[in-house]
């Protein structure tokens, strides 16, 4: 059987724009498939900078009984209306073919995403991989594909409806990388160490669970947290060197498994099978500690990311963060006394936000001394519905170098669009125009590869203060 897996455009088309993420749940659906004995064909059309015409062509060529779209992705959404078009044009190309959306965490999500693109014959909740094998198998066998757990149709109620959940991530075949052009991607400046950047998950879901500008629909989007095993973890990271010629990753986990014991075995594993690798993670400011930074550390850690979000407690706690400033000002210290480079992103436009508590964040970024900070506007699919009276959301997708995802909220203090982004404008230019900071990522500088890194992230962050 031949399954063709697509991370669609987000754009109708060509957009210019660059991904900065390979697609890590096409990868991981691929590579359980193929387990299964698919034969498996993928394409990242965002990555090609496809047309939605070119896509439905190269998929048609090959005539797959199985085409499943994956319109969001690890860090990467695409517009339903943007998955309407790619999948009339495959379902007039197919008409025998099965047609199913997968990649997206919540049921209310895809019952929407059903009703907006009926030319998908269901699609998969919750985490993929197990379900779209038990859909390969029942397809040879001409059985019921509806069947399997975590498949929905347009006419499931998605208020009774609980997606698949892998109790056993250990389980799961490695991501078919082979499958996908990892050097297509860019690589942020202040995760660039030579080569590229191998993408993984130690963990999916999120113990917090509760940040109300939290949408990420993505299988890292669970309502159940769990951890795959050290020796699970390292082994991937071995295959990758060997096969790969990895040296950096980066753990897409929304939370990377905080606790000790985990990353004891972990960090000793690392060390001894000798691996001579750097990684970046994702933390919670509450979920740190001393002995665990610098475990993380000796185990090859170079960049810790903090979502510490705002610089006002009031916004914090309408957000529902589970910590305060206090406790975001204790775990970046303790991250750099561990010798961690430490970012952070912060949020602007969160409902109630004002200038004046813009302002205020863009200080305590600064009064963090954080080595890169990002800050980003609210993107959603949609207002939670107590939050409809705060503000306006602009229903169209404003794909630039620097942010490609959701529609864009603008707080009624903030008024407009345009003052929003004059905002995120001003924040990074107050933050990066610094002469103290300039003067310490010089002192950086090591050689003509750092060199080049900090030209390439001033280049994107004149993309971000200019918002294209």
């Amino acid at each position: 059987m031949i399954a063709f897996l697509i991370a669609p455009p987000t754009s109708p088309h060509p957009a210019g724009v660059y991904p900065r993420h390979p697609p890590l749940l096409l990868a991981s659906c691929a590579g359980a498939l193929r387990e299964a004995g698919a034969t498996v064909h993928t394409v990242d059309a965002f990555a090609q900078d496809l047309p939605i015409h070119a896509v439905v062509s190269q998929v048609a060529l090959l005539t797959p009984d199985l085409v499943v779209l994956l319109p969001n992705d690890v860090a990467r959404e695409t517009p339903a209306a943007v998955t309407a078009m790619l999948a009339g044009g495959l379902r007039r190309k197919l008409p025998e073919a099965l047609l199913v959306a997968a990649g997206v965490g919540q049921p209310h999500w895809l019952a929407k995403l059903l009703k907006d693109v009926p030319q998908l014959d269901g699609a998969i909740c919750g985490d993929p991989e197990e379900p779209l094998v038990a859909v390969h198998d029942l397809l040879a066998e001409n059985g019921d594909w509806c069947t399997v757990p975590g498949a929905m149709t347009s006419s499931t109620s998605p208020v009774r409806f609980a997606g698949h959940i892998c109790q056993e991530l250990d389980s799961l075949p490695a991501p078919a990388w082979d499958l996908v052009q990892l050097n297509s991607y860019t690589v942020l400046a202040h995760r660039q160490r030579g080569g590229g950047e191998y993408p993984i998950l130690a963990s999916r879901g999120c113990f917090w669970d509760r940040c109300g500008f939290c949408q990420d629909l993505a299988c890292v989007k669970s309502p159940v947290y769990r951890v795959r095993s050290p020796e699970s973890v390292v082994s991937e990271m071995e295959k990758a060197i060997a096969n790969f010629g990895a040296s950096h990753f980066l753990f897409h986990d929304a939370v990377f498994p905080p606790r000790v014991e985990w990353l004891s075995r972990f960090s000793g594993l690392i060390i001894e099978r000798g691996l001579k690798v750097t990684w970046f993670c994702m933390a919670r400011a509450d979920s740190v500690s001393p002995e665990g930074l610098k475990l993380m550390a000796q185990a090859g850690c170079i960049n810790i990311c903090f979502g510490l979000e705002t610089g006002s407690p009031e916004l914090l706690a309408a957000m529902d963060k589970g910590h305060d400033l206090e406790q975001s000002r204790w775990a970046v210290r303790q991250a750099q006394l561990a010798g961690l480079e430490v970012s952070a992103t912060f949020i602007l436009g969160y409902p109630g936000e004002t200038p004046a508590t813009a302002r205020r964040t863009v200080e305590f970024a600064i009064d963090l001394d954080v080595d890169y900070a990002q800050f980003l506007l609210v993107k959603w699919h949609q207002v939670p519905d107590h939050l409809l009276d705060a503000g306006t959301l602009h229903e169209d997708w404003e794909l630039t170098q620097f942010d490609y995802r959701g529609m864009l909220f603008v707080p009624s203090r903030i008024g407009t669009p345009e003052r929003l982004k004059l905002l995120r404008s001003y924040a990074y230019l107050r933050f990066y125009s610094r002469p103290g900071y300039l003067a310490k990522q010089l002192r950086k500088v090591g050689g003509l590869s750092d060199l080049r890194r900090y030209v390439s992230g001033a280049k994107t962050l004149i993309s971000a203060m200019l918002n294209r």
